[in-house]
């Protein structure tokens, strides 16, 4: 998941997209139009960069991607959505939206808000 798409699930996040897995033209320009609505109200920008294609599919994936993804919505709200290496000195920054460890996996350290933030992936693979 990219930066951008993690600013799209955010949005829907927001709307609380529901709806079953067929929804019809209509539904699926009102989905847009909630998702344009929240993202417009999340990120104070005037530009809204995705499709109504790109909307039903993300949707889709929110609501079937599992715990991972709701989680890493669930981060970036809480904590941010930039990577805490962005201009420290530690390289550029790459697309890839990772939820990196405070207390890492191997230590027992578990995928939750409390224990992590939205990092990059070339930052969070140097850790």
């Amino acid at each position: 998941m990219t930066f951008r798409e993690l600013y799209l699930c955010a949005a829907i996040h927001r709307a609380e997209l529901g709806g079953g897995d067929r929804p019809t033209h209509a539904q699926r320009k009102q989905a847009a139009a909630d998702v344009m609505s929240a993202y417009l109200d999340l990120f104070d920008d005037s530009y809204f960069p995705f499709t109504i294609d790109d909307v039903a599919k993300w949707a889709q994936r929110y609501r079937k991607g599992g715990h991972e993804v709701q989680t890493k919505v669930e981060i970036a709200l809480a904590h941010g959505f930039r990577c805490p290496f962005h201009g420290r000195g530690k390289g550029p920054c790459s697309e890839e939206a990772e939820a990196g460890h405070i207390v890492q996996r191997s230590r027992g350290g578990p995928l939750s808000v409390e224990n992590c933030w939205i990092e990059c992936r070339a930052h969070n693979n140097q850790r």
